[in-house]
């Protein structure tokens, strides 16, 4: 900081005011919020899945139409990660015959990775309590400059 409080700032850098914005308006803005239609095929496990998520989302206004390949994949992988705990819990240690010797459950290591990839998913669709704790209120104006984080106060 400066004499005065003035922020020196470098030269790629400038201060913006927190009441006006210059950014151009973003696609998320222009797409309708509308929950995707449910895909006719997809397993018993999956659709009931997406039974009880999308419509919980799509009250909150979060969902558009488009987003229905990202949702069918986040819950295939919600399935096979549940799917995989299950069968840990059920057999934490297998014996491996071959070596003579209790080993870990393979599905452990299934588990863990469609636990990753559905997470990823999950931040991006608003399903984790961290992501919907970040983003604005879809009916309080989510691009409104009034409500950047970012903005200097007063």
């Amino acid at each position: 900081m400066g004499a005065r409080g003035k922020l020196k700032l470098p030269a790629h850098l400038r201060p913006v005011d927190g009441a006006q914005s210059d950014a151009p308006p973003t696609l998320a803005e222009a797409v309708k919020p509308v929950a995707p239609t449910k895909p006719a095929d997809l397993p018993a496990e999956v659709s009931q899945a997406w039974d009880e998520i999308v419509p919980a989302l799509d009250e909150v206004g979060v969902l558009a139409r488009c987003d229905g390949p990202a949702l069918e994949l986040a819950l295939r992988h919600y399935i096979a990660a549940k799917t995989a705990s299950d069968d840990v819990i059920r057999e934490p240690r297998l014996y491996d015959d071959k070596n003579e010797r209790p080993m870990k459950n393979p599905s452990s290591q299934v588990f863990r990775d469609h636990s990753t990839a559905f997470l990823e998913y999950a931040k991006q669709l608003g399903l984790t309590f961290v992501s919907r704790a970040r983003a604005p209120r879809p009916d309080e104006g989510g691009a409104d400059a009034t409500n950047n984080p970012f903005a200097a106060n007063g």
